[in-house]
């Protein structure tokens, strides 16, 4: 399936290469190969979000000719850079990987000053969008698809199609074009594909992507042209959020960039306001930038073409990669961290209806696994603890109820939700409370305390733990706590001993208790590694 996909690449490209044999670009091709990269770019990226198409792909694609995926991204490449720098157009197309490296150069010195960027001729930019969303695309699929299943260091930089794309003048080149204005909201968004096109180059873990993230991170400045774009007020939503997504990979995949845009955001803060002495840094901005897009007209969500949800979840993401703990709060502003804390809060109270929300509501508990022990009290007075323990019962029916056993999937659904409880219980009584009336309802105490006080007479056992009840004393079926207790067996040990140490939390230490709430069966192997009973030697713990 690859070597169609390339050659109609090809084909859409070949007025390119008529045109600059022609030593100009013509309205008419130009808008024909705008045209035909567009189809080819719709086609590859719909194929890129199927899964059965991915499949088909890696089932298929790695015997492809490597000379023909040379050809169609050198051709790409020098489309591209042709299209910023006219002159290019003189020079033939065949040439060898330095010269691209040195033409890719003289392009990137031309975006600042160059004529192409001052006119208005939306023509330009037409086609310069789809060529730098084709590289992107192209990169994406030799990643996602084409990429051989070596690992990274056996991934020779030579043999890689996308090497022009990632060197150091079209690094250079796409963080310029993220800096210029466009002239009208009627303009194709250049910086947007441009910003896009950069996350696709140094996105990977290849050492020709991890060379390329380094150069952008440590000599050219990608981190100041980063910062810069996020400051820009007044852009698109779209082009805001792919700006995001560069953040959240460098600060996830290269975490020495977070303290160089804590700086150049620094420094860029003092140019704009030089009489404010206040400290800047990226947390803020990304906080800031949360509370726009959650308190903004319309109400948050929106409609579903609103794209604010996603801003949100990118921002959360990007601020759970930053792990922004409670051993580093000295070094955040407090009015930051309580401004976020209220936020979280506010978020976890909207409505679960909307899926975008609950993804959300999924990225605000991921962060608070991490959060000062302050926001537990917080979101107990402010109702933010029932919301979190309404997505516990959801996940626990969808992983107990509707999926059972599947592994690494289960643990993704429910440790996250059941970490952050146990964490926000430990760290309020308030919280405990909460939860554990949510588990263990009042109304239902009654019935188990008769069941309690038969089992302790029945059984007048020593030593720590002192009930020996098989089974949960009261845990109907279906209710959140029969579901909590089912996890306690799982087969996969991070949902089994997630889900025990929240009830053992609940239980408030308490082996006794512990047992009789969910059952001896259920509870020994947990009461081994808490050191309550002896296991035999050959049990793990």
């Amino acid at each position: 399936m690859a070597e169609p996909v390339a050659k109609r690449l090809l084909a859409a490209l070949n007025t390119a290469i008529e045109s600059s044999e022609s030593q100009k670009l013509e309205s008419e091709l130009r808008t024909k190969m705008t045209t035909s990269l567009k189809q080819w770019s719709d086609d590859l990226e719909n194929d890129l979000l199927s899964a059965a198409v991915i499949s088909k792909f890696r089932g298929n694609d790695l015997s492809v000719s490597s000379s023909l995926l040379k050809e169609a991204a050198n051709r790409l490449h020098f489309s591209l850079i042709s299209t910023v720098e006219p002159s290019l157009c003189s020079e033939d197309g065949s040439i060898t990987d330095r010269e691209a490296g040195e033409a890719s150069c003289r392009a990137a010195n031309v975006v600042s000053d160059s004529i192409l960027f001052n006119s208005d001729n939306s023509q330009y930019f037409s086609l310069l969008v789809e060529l730098l969303r084709a590289a992107g695309l192209f990169m994406r699929w030799h990643e996602q698809v084409l990429q051989p299943p070596l690992s990274p260091s056996e991934y020779v930089s030579v043999n890689n199609p996308t090497v022009r794309f990632k060197s150091e003048g079209m690094i250079l080149m796409c963080s310029k074009l993220l800096d210029i204005d466009i002239a009208g909201d009627n303009f194709p968004d250049v910086p947007r594909f441009a910003s896009i096109y950069l996350f696709r180059a140094t996105y990977g873990n290849d050492s020709l992507t991890t060379s390329t993230r380094k150069l952008f991170v440590e000599s050219l400045g990608g981190c100041s042209c980063l910062m810069k774009a996020l400051l820009k007020g007044n852009q698109p939503l779209s082009r805001l959020l792919s700006v995001l997504r560069n953040i959240h990979h460098l600060v996830s995949s290269y975490p020495s960039s977070r303290a160089k845009m804590d700086r150049a955001i620094e420094m860029l803060m003092t140019d704009t306001f030089p009489e404010k002495e206040e400290k800047h840094d990226l947390l803020q901005v990304l906080v800031a930038t949360l509370a726009w897009a959650f308190q903004s007209k319309p109400t948050f969500p929106g409609d579903s073409s609103d794209r604010r949800a996603e801003l949100a979840l990118e921002i959360l993401r990007a601020l759970f990669a930053m792990d922004a703990e409670v051993s580093s709060k000295s070094h955040y502003s407090q009015e930051t961290m309580t401004q976020l804390g209220i936020i979280l809060c506010e978020l976890l109270k909207l409505p679960n209806s909307d899926a975008r929300v609950f993804q959300c509501k999924l990225a605000v508990v991921a962060l608070l696994l991490n959060a000062p022990n302050e926001y537990a009290q917080y979101l107990a007075i402010h109702g933010g603890i029932k919301p979190l323990v309404d997505i516990m019962t959801y996940q626990l029916s969808v992983v107990v109820v509707e999926r059972t056993n599947s592994g690494a999937e289960d643990a993704a659904a429910v440790v996250p939700i059941l970490l952050a409880l146990k964490k926000l219980a430990q760290a309020s009584s308030a919280v405990l409370k909460i939860v554990k009336e949510e588990v263990f309802p009042p109304d239902a105490e009654f019935i188990f305390q008769e069941k309690v006080k038969a089992e302790m007479i029945k059984n007048q056992i020593g030593g720590q733990v002192k009930a020996n009840n098989m089974a949960p004393l009261d845990a109907p079926k279906g209710t959140l706590r029969w579901k909590l207790i089912r996890l306690m067996t799982w087969t996969e040990s991070n949902v089994k001993r997630s889900g025990s140490e929240l009830l053992w939390t609940l239980c408030g230490g308490d082996p006794t208790q512990f047992v009789l709430r969910t059952g001896f069966g259920n509870a020994v192997h947990f009461l081994g590694v808490k050191g309550c009973v002896t296991l035999p030697k050959e049990v793990d713990i």
